[in-house]
């Protein structure tokens, strides 16, 4: 277990913000519908919602939250968030957009955590720099990506991770953290937990001719448009792949493809998502989620996890460890 009381921590952030952060102030809103930050439109209101505009209004958002005794979350571009109805009691945090600079040393990146992963992925590109095609097409941030640890079968965010820079988000110092501290893990890392704020990465990337890099690039693309369900809107894959063995198979074996609950479907293109068809309810996702899961385990065996981030109460019947 990482112990944090013996690192060092950094200046104070007020003077040293990461690269790239404007100096905007952010406004506190409450009641603030969550359908408009998640890739899903689906989600009821937070109490408080805050988008920090500077490194200095991130910490004074979290101050006020210990203020207030207040529980709250962090999200990015909120593409792997499912919100319930009820919302939040709490104050959500987005930092998509803030922490967002890129700076390259030959083919090593150090790149904010609110950078869009198709942006840092086009720069590295135009670069001659590459190592995550599994990214492409995914409307995630960098930070996201490495907190999950995103990735294909064959390759995932944490191999080309060095360090992250995090804020805690408890104590409020800043703290440079390696690799080999993250334990990363399939979809999981240490930073998994709610603690920490990832300000900023440092990546290596591959070098490789920029025209065939973006020849692969348009090549995943269009392989993403054929196998996914990009026509609604989701929050990507629903469940985890258990082990060696493949979520979307699973669910297509056992004969869920097209299910619908209300405005909530499984989508005939790919099994292992759950789209939006205009009006979904986050009731309308669990309880499909929860007919897929009982499906699965009756003809497989498996017991199916969620992969996407469920914040709010999340009802009966849905089992699984990714509840915020």
């Amino acid at each position: 277990m990482l112990d944090l009381k013996q690192r060092t921590s950094q200046p104070p952030a007020s003077s040293q913000p990461p690269a790239g952060c404007p100096l905007v102030t952010s406004a506190l809103l409450t009641s603030e519908p969550m359908t408009r930050h998640t890739t899903y439109r689906i989600g009821g209101p937070a109490d408080l919602f805050c988008q920090p505009g500077s490194f200095g209004d991130l910490r004074q958002a979290l101050r006020e939250a210990h203020r207030r005794d207040l529980p709250f979350t962090i999200i990015g571009n909120g593409s792997n968030l499912l919100v319930s109805d009820e919302g939040f009691r709490g104050m959500v945090i987005q930092v998509a957009g803030v922490f967002n600079g890129i700076h390259f040393q030959g083919d090593h990146v150090i790149v904010g955590g609110g950078t869009d992963l198709g942006t840092l992925l086009n720069q590295a590109a135009r670069r001659g720099l590459f190592g995550l095609p599994f990214a492409v097409g995914i409307p995630g941030t960098v930070a996201g990506a490495v907190t999950m640890n995103a990735g294909s079968a064959t390759r995932y965010m944490g191999q080309h991770v060095e360090s992250v820079r995090v804020l805690d988000c408890q104590t409020l110092e800043i703290f440079d953290l390696a690799r080999g501290e993250l334990d990363f893990q399939y979809r999981r890392s240490i930073l998994d937990c709610g603690r920490w704020v990832v300000l900023q990465i440092r990546l290596q990337l591959e070098e490789e001719d920029p025209v065939a890099i973006f020849a692969r690039i348009r090549e995943l693309l269009l392989r993403r448009k054929e196998v996914q369900p990009l026509a609604f809107p989701s929050a990507g894959s629903v469940f985890r792949n258990p082990g060696s063995l493949y979520a979307g198979k699973l669910i297509e074996d056992a004969g869920c493809k097209g299910w619908r609950e209300g405005q909530a479907m499984v989508s005939p293109v790919h099994a292992n998502f759950i789209v939006n068809l205009g009006q979904a309810t986050a009731g309308h996702v669990f309880r499909l989620m929860a007919r897929v899961q009982e499906a699965v385990w009756q003809r497989s065996q498996v017991r199916l996890q969620p992969e996407v981030r469920i914040l709010g109460r999340c009802p009966e019947g849905l089992q699984g460890e990714g509840m915020l």
